[in-house]
């Protein structure tokens, strides 16, 4: 028997890598995993991927040759074989659709609202002759439930301590009523926390068998628009665009968001993420601004210097995660983050009535969509105004003022609800943030009134190995923070730990409406301590 030609098995192998390629892009894989494990672990995003191209005709741009795997793709951690092209108007993307007979390339999806196809191809040549320059055109990326990192020791979680947590006090029966919210995600299940009116897309077949159903989706639910959440009265919009691996891209996203936007909803939460820049994403988050929702985004859960996207593009309100302390938890993303949020074992809703401790950004978006739902019922404002004053009332932690971990600060639903009342005291210790000067490390301590009266005198004591500081807040308006720099002794810290203990008081005599965050206690570990 003659032996096989390299190059024919050179072939069999390309053509092999393209199925999966192009298999991978459609997943319609329905394995399924348990809700806890759904609930308590995101899947890891992508490696960082490169801008995509922003025209075709130039050559290098698509794979060469007819048999040629898409280096391309795979260097920029993109699905292989596969492209969108986003036409001039309906006319062009009609004339571009006549083409195609007999080409070998496949249309696999579409959104007309931007005049965009996706396509799959495996003759890079065939494809640009039938291109003539004007058409955009983009690598598809894969968008991920994002895994969660090594949580920090110490690092407390929520339970079922969420409401409280926010400082809502008394009952938040139908707040957010009216309020429409997307959760784009694997899909709602079934569950006896949520109302009847969950409207349904299906972008992705659902499994068979719907105990099968990914409990992500429903986890990032039951914490917008349920009795485990902010705002039990909001409707919600389910667009299921992963599938029960967690697993989508960035064009079924944008059609997702597409969808929601026409449905004509308020928010929609995204609590996927991926490592690649979009401009079909990109544009579909503009499409739906403009129809005015506001896109609330998880900001990833890499420990990384950036934010995942959608949550990095202009406008989208990006969320970090804190714990329970208001700390930032280190697997969260830091970047333009715009606001953080609880993130560490939240207790959520399972499909079938079960519950678990979710973790990660994902958890923590769909607390601040529920917020925005509720500020919006409750002081009859508009989501963007909500927005603004959830920022505004943020309380301020980590490094002094904004910063790119926490954004403003985590949020803080007691401070909105007594926005009314003009005799509302509370003074607290934000943090206590150890940085590092040019003669040494530096303990910033800052206080921030939290209340609406100004803060007149307030005494300030700083403990730490070096001995006891006294300080004085001479005049602190509502809302705003300062900040005391205290010198550490560099000698007292080399092998040990530095316990910071710091308080504040009023010197009025008045009341304090929330005596636990006058003080507060953190233990610092030099960068040099065993």
């Amino acid at each position: 028997m003659k032996s096989r030609s390299p190059w024919m098995i050179l072939a069999v192998v390309v053509s092999l890598g393209l199925l999966i390629g192009v298999w991978f892009g459609q997943s319609a894989s329905q394995t399924g995993e348990s809700e806890q494990e759904i609930a308590q672990r995101e899947r890891p995003a992508q490696k960082q991927a490169s801008h995509e191209h922003s025209r075709i005709p130039k050559r290098q741009s698509l794979p060469t040759g007819k048999a040629a795997f898409d280096l391309d793709a795979i260097e920029a951690g993109a699905i292989q074989g596969q492209r969108w092209l986003r036409f001039s108007d309906r006319n062009a993307m009609e004339q571009f659709l006549k083409s195609l007979e007999g080409s070998g390339i496949s249309v696999l999806a579409s959104i007309d609202a931007l005049n965009a196809l996706r396509i799959g191809f495996t003759d890079s040549d065939g494809l640009a002759s039938l291109l003539d320059g004007s058409e955009e055109s983009g690598y598809i990326f894969p968008v991920t439930v994002p895994d969660v990192g090594a949580v920090d020791e110490g690092a407390l979680g929520f339970g079922r301590s969420l409401l409280q947590w926010l400082g809502l006090e008394g009952s938040n029966e139908g707040a957010g009523a009216g309020v429409s919210v997307a959760v784009l995600d694997t899909g709602i299940g079934e569950s006896s926390v949520f109302s009847d009116n969950i409207r349904r897309i299906n972008l992705i077949d659902l499994p068979a068998n719907l105990a099968d159903l990914n409990g992500h989706g429903t986890a990032v639910a039951s914490l917008i628009a349920s009795q485990l959440g902010l705002s039990p009265g909001a409707s919600l919009l389910s667009v299921r665009v992963a599938n029960d691996n967690g697993t989508s891209d960035s064009f079924t996203l944008a059609q997702g968001v597409i969808a929601a936007a026409d449905a004509g909803v308020n928010i929609i939460n995204i609590s996927m993420g991926s490592s690649g820049d979009s401009s079909i994403l990109r544009s579909a988050i503009e499409y739906a601004q403009a129809a005015g929702a506001i896109i609330v985004a998880s900001a990833g859960n890499d420990g990384a210097s950036r934010i995942s996207y959608p949550a990095a593009y202009e406008g989208v309100i990006a969320v970090g995660a804190v714990d329970a302390n208001g700390n930032h938890l280190n697997f969260s993303n830091s970047g333009n983050v715009t606001i953080s949020a609880p993130g560490l074992s939240v207790f959520a809703a399972s499909p079938g009535d079960q519950g678990v401790l979710f973790t990660g950004t994902s958890s923590s978006a769909p607390v601040v969509s529920s917020a925005i739902a509720y500020v919006m019922q409750t002081q009859n404002v508009s989501a963007q105004q909500a927005i603004n004053m959830l920022v505004q009332n943020a309380n301020d932690a980590g490094a002094p003022g904004y910063d790119a971990a926490l954004g403003a600060g985590y949020l803080d639903i007691g401070r909105i609800n007594r926005l009314d009342d003009p005799t509302a005291t509370d003074a607290a210790i934000a943090s206590n943030f150890v940085t590092q000067g040019t003669n040494g490390s530096v303990l910033q301590v800052t206080v921030q009134n939290r209340g609406n009266t100004t803060l007149v005198n307030a005494p300030v004591q700083v403990t730490t190995p070096s001995g006891v500081v006294t300080l004085n807040v001479a005049t602190l308006p509502a809302g705003k923070s300062q900040t005391f720099d205290i010198p550490l002794n560099s000698t007292s810290q080399q092998g040990q730990e530095i316990r910071i203990d710091s308080s504040v008081s009023l010197s009025s005599g008045g009341t304090d409406l929330n005596p636990s965050n006058n003080r507060r206690v953190d233990v610092h570990i030099p960068a040099d301590a065993p």
